[in-house]
């Protein structure tokens, strides 16, 4: 988790009672990160940057099929069931590449019919860190242009940590940084350093 899905979750604290971090555990494109990595780094930032019993972790065994809308509205039915009120939807949800509108995942939820899901969806506009500002915010609650802004992406910031490049604190916390840079590290290791790390 980088600092605009910490952000994510935070703005959904202030509405919701809890919010449940429901990650998809099956094949993803390659590049994303394992899952046990993903839990780990989550599980850190859930011990050390949320109100204690405010946030769950759980995973789900699919696949991500990267269907931007339709996967939103999958994403959704799923949890509805788990007992969710509310779906985060940000930028780009479940999309690839730039192949979905940065914002038809939100669409979509306008284009069914009211009552078909019980679940509402919490449309966030794409978040970013100001640095006028001096914090996370979004493009409905910063008045800065983007020269003030570092967009956050999590392509990036896996380019960034594959190549061992230095993250500012902006992007990423970092306790959260320790367990990617062990993962990476472990990953472009020689095969046989890569057993002995593991």
């Amino acid at each position: 988790m980088h600092r605009s899905h910490e952000y994510l979750v935070k703005i959904a604290l202030e509405v919701c009672d809890g919010v449940l971090i429901h990650s998809l555990l099956g094949k993803l494109k390659p590049g994303n990160m394992p899952a046990e990595v993903s839990t780990r780094a989550i599980s850190v930032l859930i011990d050390r940057y949320f109100a204690k019993d405010t946030v769950v972790q759980a995973g789900y065994p699919l696949d991500m099929r990267y269907a931007g809308p339709r996967e939103a509205l999958l994403h959704a039915v799923f949890r509805q069931n788990y007992g969710c009120s509310h779906l985060i939807v940000g930028r780009d949800h479940a999309g690839v590449g730039e192949y979905y509108g940065p914002f038809d995942a939100q669409r979509i939820f306008e284009e069914i019919p009211e009552g078909s899901l019980q679940i509402k969806p919490l449309k966030i506009d794409q978040t970013f860190w100001c640095y006028r500002c001096g914090s996370m915010a979004s493009g409905r609650t910063c008045p800065h242009d983007d020269r003030d802004r570092l967009l956050i992406s999590g392509t990036g910031l896996r380019k960034a940590l594959s190549e061992g490049a230095d993250i500012p604190p902006e992007l990423s916390r970092p306790e959260v940084l320790q367990v990617l840079r062990e993962y990476y590290r472990a990953a472009n290791a020689p095969i046989g350093e890569r057993l002995r790390v593991k």
